[in-house]
């Protein structure tokens, strides 16, 4: 008898071989490898998002005020990367057995980002990337989805696009922007709740401190350097925290309060920020102020508020809240303010170098290059002052903080030594040294139009010849064009040669430095500060003096 032996095929999968299970160990670290690049490539990204208040608006107004030129970048990264990775597949896909070579494609991926990288990281950055709790919690998410995304594409490509083999690697840059994104409306909800924790600590802290005098300062412009000057004035009799720097938002305040904020303290300054209605409304919530100054009435921010009516309503907030039970200062100066201090019913004081009429004013005002001096008035007394700070917009300046003090109990001879010590705030209308004997007026953080005029009126006390570099104007919504349109004009009468950084308003500058006389061939263009810089060392001689006229933040560059 014969038998025959026959096996029946079967569907149990054949075990996996040495090819597979490295083509899963690769892609694993790729992925792996690819988001901790991806940490360093969205630096720029993150940076705006963050200088944004983490607004999404606000990043992708910078993309779109950009013109999508760092985001082209990453474009073009991710069509180099992926032609080579193509072409190297291509070409070594059957060299070996287990298609080794083909890996090298990735060199040329690694080595694009390595360029882009550094190249990034060599931009002059005003205000660098801040590492805080928050952006780790982002970039920890941004890790884990870049991570997953790189896994899935080079898991698919190795098998259905052969010849593509890892290239999908390479559209991950081109995504990056929008997983940033996405990345924070996934931690946004806790971000939200933890915020709102910080929040409330700090109000209870707050409200242990039952004497303490608390002083909000708002206002389009002048609210860093007023509150600088008033904690000044005020530390000549009481012990003062003021929050530093501009930090002007609820974060920055409730920082302020559980880190700064000592038991002693008599009197506690906040500034008080607003990109949008309501938000003077919330801080006030917060800090309820019993003093409030607004400083002044422009056109900043118009891009978020919408009309200048939204902007004086959300200003005049601060007021609101005072109105029961506090005391609110106002610059005569401001035709914004002259208005919103017709409309206020409570206690109340208007100042002003303009009009004698007021409750204080100043008057016999002599600026110069070295600093100013006047005659103060309050309430019928009066001093001779003086000052090194540049400009009479800081005399009006000080006026508010002069009233302030007064009301306060201080006598008119600490206000006056107390105006002897001011110095200036960085950035704003501050001589800085120089070491090829130029004449340096930084005014970098001023970015209204109020302020461009007080900085052209100051650099017009100098002799020499004299230069501006400046990028323009932003955030002025419909306004934007004309403002920097008179911005031109009114440099037109006092420099001699202008250099425009960036490349939102040339066109603007430049077409109202024409309309003003101004000879084209003194208006210069420069695509950063940086380059603007050794434009200027071109040309400039020791004794010419140069003013940096708001050094536009990194979302604006």
């Amino acid at each position: 008898m014969q038998f025959i032996l026959s096996v029946e095929p079967t569907n149990m999968p054949a075990p996996l071989g040495f090819d597979t299970w490295l083509t899963f160990w690769m892609c694993i670290a790729i992925a792996m490898l690819n988001a901790i690049a991806m940490c360093f490539v969205g630096y720029r990204f993150l940076q705006v998002l963050q200088l944004s208040g983490y607004k999404i608006k606000g990043y992708f107004a910078w993309i779109a005020e950009t013109k999508g030129k760092t985001w082209s970048g990453l474009l073009m990264l991710s069509v180099l990367s992926s032609a080579a990775l193509l072409i190297t597949n291509v070409l070594l896909s059957d060299f070996f057995k287990y298609k080794i070579m083909t890996y090298l494609g990735l060199g040329f991926y690694l080595i694009f980002l390595i360029v882009y990288i550094i190249n990034m990281y060599a931009l002059p950055m005003k205000t660098p990337l801040k590492y805080t709790p928050r952006l780790n919690r982002l970039m920890v998410v941004m890790f884990i989805f870049v991570f997953g995304i790189t896994f899935v594409l080079t898991g698919v490509s190795d098998m259905n696009l052969p010849y593509f083999r890892y290239g999908t690697v390479a559209l991950v840059p081109a995504i990056l922007p929008l997983i940033i994104i996405f990345s924070h409306l996934i931690t946004l909800p806790f971000e939200i709740a933890n915020n709102k924790r910080f929040i409330k600590k700090a109000m209870m802290k707050l409200s242990k401190h039952q004497s303490l005098i608390k002083i909000g300062i708002t206002g389009s412009y002048g609210k860093t350097s007023v509150k600088n000057m008033l904690n000044t004035l005020l530390s000549e009799k009481f012990l003062v925290c003021a929050t530093p720097q501009s930090f002007n938002t609820p974060m920055g305040l409730s920082k302020t309060i559980l880190n700064n904020l000592k038991e002693k303290d008599q009197i506690f300054i906040a500034e008080m920020g607003a990109r949008y209605v309501g938000d003077i409304k919330f801080l006030c919530n917060m800090i309820k102020p019993q003093i409030g100054i607004l400083t002044g009435i422009g056109n900043q921010h118009m891009a978020t508020f919408g009309s200048i009516e939204n902007l004086k309503n959300t200003k005049f907030e601060l007021a609101q809240s005072v109105e029961k039970f506090g005391k609110m200062y106002f610059s005569g100066d401001s035709e914004g303010c002259v208005e919103l201090y017709e409309r206020f019913n409570g206690q109340k004081r208007i100042v002003s170098i303009l009009n004698n009429k007021f409750d204080c004013f100043a008057d016999d005002i002599h600026v110069n290059e070295k600093g100013s001096s006047f005659v103060l008035h309050i309430d019928g007394q009066n001093a001779v002052c003086k000052t090194s700070l540049l400009g009479k917009h800081n005399i009006s300046n000080i006026l508010l903080c002069a009233s302030v003090c007064y009301d306060l109990g201080m006598s008119i001879n600490e206000i006056k030594r107390g105006i002897s010590k001011l110095t200036p705030t960085a950035h704003r209308l501050a001589l800085m040294p120089s070491q090829n004997s130029l004449i340096v007026i930084d005014d970098a953080y001023n970015g209204n139009v109020t302020g461009c005029k007080a900085a052209l009126e100051v650099l017009s006390l100098f002799s020499g010849k004299k230069y501006v570099i400046t990028p323009g104007l932003v955030e002025l919504g419909k306004e934007e064009f004309n403002s920097n349109f008179q911005f031109g004009i009114d440099m037109s009468k006092v420099c001699d040669k202008v250099i425009i950084d960036g490349v939102g308003n040339f066109e603007a500058i430049e077409a109202g430095l024409l309309f003003g006389g101004f000879k084209k061939e003194n208006i210069l263009r420069a695509g950063s500060l940086r380059q603007a810089i050794e434009v200027l060392n071109t040309f400039a001689e020791p004794g010419d003096v140069v003013l940096f006229e708001n050094d536009l933040p990194d979302n604006y560059m």
